[in-house]
């Protein structure tokens, strides 16, 4: 195993304009920073949020400025992170994609969504492939959302030895159709993510929901897992803040935000 950095994740509320959210998206990198993170792991299309207006802040005109705003902080701080925002081909597809950019500034692979929900599906189109790309001397590659509950497709494309760290953004709640469970399901998905690619998997789960502000209730909690399929520890339920941690250890800082 190489070199296991500090790691932060940005538990960080969303807000509903992409200014708004490219803002504490620096504001979490500086504090990672600060706390010694050499990487900062994100929710699904942190820089847009991810709510019923996506369709207005999904712009090229206003997301590809601000990539280039987060490429240049990367840099700056030596930081590598693992963001969301929509991408665009040349068709006109958008993609709802997790960006993969290294401590020098460069995004070194682009992870395209392909388990879309339905309504998803209407204004995003699927991803095709799941690469990995080195940051901080890790291989790393992500799975977006409610993709983890798809064991067989990514363990197909992730097989064990590919990826040293997995990210998993999202926002990852309990069925409300489904009795509680404790943990929930999606964190036994988490699990068996880790076992079966054999890597660190590290959740960024949204805390807040702004379409139906009463998810809320089963936002945050972030996990994190080892490559044996156990889980390590998980971040305050229903808080924004960032923690940082040394990848393999139980604890973490919390910083409330």
């Amino acid at each position: 195993m190489k070199t296991i950095p500090r790691i932060a994740i940005a538990q960080i509320a969303m807000h509903w304009s992409t200014a708004e959210n490219l803002a504490a998206i620096l504001r979490a990198m500086e504090l990672a920073s600060s706390r010694g993170a050499a990487l900062c792991g994100f929710s699904e299309l942190a820089v847009t949020g991810f709510h019923r207006e996506i369709a207005r802040e999904a712009t090229p005109e206003q997301v590809l400025p601000a990539i280039r705003e987060l490429q240049t902080r990367c840099a700056q701080l030596s930081l590598g992170i693992a963001v969301g925002a929509p991408t665009f081909g040349t068709d006109g597809a958008r993609y709802n994609s997790h960006l993969l950019i290294d401590e020098s500034g460069a995004t070194r692979a682009v992870v395209s969504k392909q388990g879309l929900t339905d309504p998803e599906a209407t204004f995003f189109a699927r991803g095709a492939s799941r690469p990995t790309a080195r940051l901080q001397g890790l291989n790393c590659s992500a799975v977006i959302c409610r993709e983890v509950s798809d064991l067989e497709l990514v363990a197909s494309q992730l097989q064990p030895g590919v990826a040293d760290l997995v990210f998993v953004p999202g926002a990852l709640r309990q069925d409300p159709e489904k009795p509680r469970t404790d943990p929930p399901e999606y964190v036994r998905d988490i699990q068996r993510l880790a076992a079966a690619t054999t890597c660190f998997v590290v959740q960024t789960n949204w805390p807040n929901a702004l379409n139906r502000p009463e998810e809320s209730v089963d936002g945050g909690g972030s996990t994190v897992a080892a490559p044996s399929g156990e889980v390590l520890f998980r971040l305050p339920p229903q808080a924004a803040g960032v923690g940082v941690f040394n990848l393999g250890d139980r604890h973490f800082e919390w910083h409330p935000q």
